[in-house]
């Protein structure tokens, strides 16, 4: 369960920006449903969801990939990171200050029943601070932190009387190279302590860009038992696709003979690895009105829609059923309105404690009475080209007020400065 994110120096990110999922204490409309009690005393219960506006070019792209970044820097930097490469990290340019700054990213989560407080500082050549606290009571417990000295003359690390590990903590630090995290070197030599903050972003943490490049790999492979098929059709036809069923017919497909439509670089990889292929040829059944008979449709010749639709279907199933988070982009790319306010009430419902942050140009969702104005974000670019992220709840604002209205009409900012164009 996400609690808060925060992200400084970032891309468009300037000055600290901070999305929260904590409830306001002020709103109480659709409390049972778009919230829940997250089970630890103290701390407010939790949004399951939350919606960011904003014009093209604002900033909600590079909120999701500042996460993304964090995802991968934990998973992957003490496998795939050698030394002396460079990080992919990208600082606020256009300010003198800031393009010369760490960009900085901190996260409070829970996981297993604690909360944990987890960030780390970096620039391009190595990561400059990293820390960990945790609240096993309820009481800030600060496991480890790192801070790089002065002219890269190496790390000096500082663990709590909590921290576990004994003697193995200088193995993990000598192991953790400068542009390395140290929670991902630890786990990979095997952290007992570290595996539930690790875990949090390898297993509860999906991040997905746009529809169009969603895989449909992960809702195939839900289809490959009787019941993940059903849940899968059922899923489609909430959405009013009339789709009777799905036919897979998995083939092998030498290297040789690829599809034409095959990303290159898939066929590259392939080539290389010179094996075979296993493909899965999904077709789509309707059924004929008149006689009854189940008729096969080719991928190629569903709608666009439609096929965003399977690939999120079993992502969407798979957070709902597990208490994932999922932060998606553009999540009304090819798929229409009332699909995505269908989406979005099937997880307020489903009583779980899974959380979705979405962005989206689509307005309608905010006249139909599915978000809390506690749940509604906005991002925009100020004077010096940085982006801000700031809510609803910043404006005073009436509980039945028109808010797509009062947005579209630019009483909460984040919309679009539209000039007329003259052909001269």
């Amino acid at each position: 369960m996400l609690i808060e994110f925060s992200v400084t120096n970032f891309r468009s990110f300037k000055e600290k920006q901070t999305l929260t999922l904590a409830a306001s204490k002020y709103f109480r409309e659709h409390d049972e449903i778009n919230c829940f009690d997250p089970g630890i005393k103290g701390l407010p219960k939790l949004l399951r969801s939350a919606v960011i506006y904003g014009p093209n070019a604002s900033g909600k792209s590079n909120l999701i990939a500042s996460l993304s970044f964090v995802k991968f820097m934990v998973l992957s930097s003490a496998k795939k990171i050698q030394e002396g490469d460079e990080l992919d990290i990208i600082p606020f340019l256009l300010d003198q200050t800031s393009k010369d700054k760490d960009s900085e990213f901190e996260l409070i989560f829970l996981e297993g029943g604690i909360r944990y407080q987890y960030g780390f500082a970096l620039n391009r050549k190595r990561v400059c601070r990293e820390w960990l606290i945790a609240y096993p009571e309820g009481r800030p417990q600060k496991w480890f932190e790192r801070v790089c000295r002065p002219n890269d003359e190496g790390d000096t690390y500082e663990f709590g009387l909590k921290f576990q590990g004994g003697r193995l903590r200088q193995d993990w630090k000598s192991a953790t190279r400068s542009n390395a995290l140290f929670l991902s070197v630890a786990v990979q030599f095997n952290s007992e302590q570290l595996k539930p903050v690790f875990n949090w972003f390898q297993k509860h943490l999906r991040i997905i860009g746009p529809p169009m490049f969603l895989h449909p790999g992960y809702s195939l492979s839900v289809c490959e038992t009787d019941d993940g098929k059903k849940r899968i059709v059922d899923f489609l036809n909430a959405a009013d696709l009339s789709i009777s069923d799905l036919g897979l017919d998995k083939k092998n497909i030498s290297h040789e003979n690829l599809p034409e439509d095959m990303p290159n670089d898939m066929k590259e990889q392939i080539r290389k690895d010179k094996g075979n292929l296993e493909v899965v040829d999904l077709k789509f059944m309707h059924r004929n009105s008149e006689t009854g008979e189940l008729v096969p449709f080719n991928v190629k010749n569903e709608s666009q829609g439609t096929r965003n639709l399977f690939a999120f279907a079993g992502p969407w199933l798979d957070v709902i059923g597990n208490d994932k988070i999922l932060f998606v982009d553009e999540i009304d790319s090819s798929l229409h309105p009332l699909i995505v306010h269908q989406l979005v009430r099937l997880l307020h419902r489903s009583g779980s404690k899974a959380q979705l942050v979405f962005t989206t140009h689509d307005t309608t969702i905010l006249s139909q009475d599915i978000m809390r104005r506690d749940q509604v974000w906005f991002i925009e670019k100020d004077k010096s080209n940085a982006s801000k992220l700031y809510p609803l709840s910043d404006f005073k604002v009436r509980e039945h007020e028109a808010l797509e209205k009062g947005y579209l009409r630019g009483r909460y900012g984040a919309i679009p400065i539209v000039k007329e164009f003259i052909d001269s």
